[in-house]
């Protein structure tokens, strides 16, 4: 027997990680699939910026402008706060901490907020090569949040909502329960996108696209990740302190 057989047969046991989300759910054809989806994104987008659609969403907006009421008014605000850029940065920070202070699961904490972050991110591509434009403020009769990035299409809200809810569920699919947090998420994220066409900043195509922007998204970061991020977090002291002990 070598030394190497002798050292091989002595070192301990490869252990597992403790997160859930050291390999992430993905499709076996994770690179067409969301270019795929990405390109009908596109394509929707580029029809919607059409005069004709155009016109007939906004007289949807137009109709939800003159039907708000104080305590929607509030509500949909508040989302906007709490689901806009600086609040999706609060959100994902608290749950890096939670996930890897409080559960000690770094890998999780890192896999949770990258999904949620790449999903959200990616709507820009959207946003940037269609560039549509919000709706008009002063053709609405109550708009409540006209001063905002010009770029319609998709609403990064909705994206947000999207794949943090798609995050989540990764995170705790082998519960019993684990499917409602699916359920329940999507129904938010629905109620999210209502919101968006309340509040006058989104057309109804822009916040209906962003659901499968952000998954697309998602699937590509999904592919990356399981490609990527095993054998490098694997590496990483304060990960593996944490993870195999």
């Amino acid at each position: 027997m070598t030394s190497s057989d002798f050292a091989a047969r002595s070192a301990p046991p490869a252990r597992p990680p403790r997160s859930r989300l050291a390999t992430l759910p993905t499709l076996r054809h994770w690179i067409i699939t969301p270019v795929a989806m990405s390109v009908v994104v596109l394509v929707l987008g580029f029809v919607a910026s059409t005069s004709a659609i155009t016109g007939s969403e906004l007289a949807i907006n137009q109709t939800m402008s003159t039907q708000h009421v104080g305590w929607l008014n509030t509500i949909s605000l508040a989302v906007e706060k709490i689901l806009g850029p600086s609040g999706a940065i609060v959100i994902l920070l608290v749950l890096i901490a939670i996930l890897w202070f409080v559960r000690r699961t770094p890998i999780d904490a890192l896999a949770v907020a990258s999904i949620s972050a790449f999903g959200w991110i990616y709507s820009l591509i959207f946003k940037y090569a269609v560039h549509r434009h919000r709706p008009d403020p002063t053709l609405l009769a109550n708009p409540l949040s006209p001063d905002m990035d010009p770029n319609s299409f998709p609403s990064g809200h909705v994206c947000f909502a999207v794949s943090l809810t798609i995050a989540l569920y990764f995170l705790f699919r082998e519960k019993r329960w684990g499917i409602w947090v699916l359920v329940v998420g999507m129904i938010v994220s629905g109620l999210v996108a209502v919101s968006r066409v309340y509040v006058g900043v989104h057309y109804p195509i822009d916040v209906i696209a962003s659901f499968p922007a952000s998954i697309a998204g998602i699937i590509l970061w999904c592919g990356l990740w399981n490609r990527f991020a095993p054998p490098i977090l694997a590496r990483v002291p304060f990960v593996t302190r944490l993870e195999y002990r």
